[in-house]
């Protein structure tokens, strides 16, 4: 109520709130989401499971095809789950940097007006 600009408490929600809202969460949602060993990622493979039984036959056949084909992949299936979570978490670090130094260019800026 008492804030003479509005700028200024602007570039601070936004530093903070957009890059936790871009980087921060997302990079922490799908870490804690592919954690193998996690009760959400079970309960979404269930219903993944459950998805896939209500497929007609044909279609069920053409995703095992499609599945076993790995010759384009140089990965397997959980080698690349391990290499994401690891971006995911490279996502977060980069995310709270960025937040950082949009925080210390918005005080810098703020104790030189």
């Amino acid at each position: 109520m008492t804030v003479s600009s509005l700028d200024r408490v602007l570039a601070y929600v936004g530093s903070t709130g957009s890059t936790t809202i871009s980087f921060i969460l997302p990079g922490l949602f799908y870490y804690k989401i592919s954690n193998p060993n996690s009760d959400i990622h079970q309960r979404l493979s269930r219903r993944d499971d459950d998805r896939e039984e209500d497929d007609s036959e044909g279609e069920e056949q053409d995703l095992r095809v499609r599945s076993n084909d790995n010759s384009k992949w140089p990965w397997s299936p959980l080698q690349s789950i391990n290499v994401t979570r690891k971006l995911s978490l490279c996502l977060v670090v980069y995310g709270v940097c960025v937040m950082i130094t949009c925080l210390v260019t918005n005080v810098i800026n703020t104790v030189k007006h």
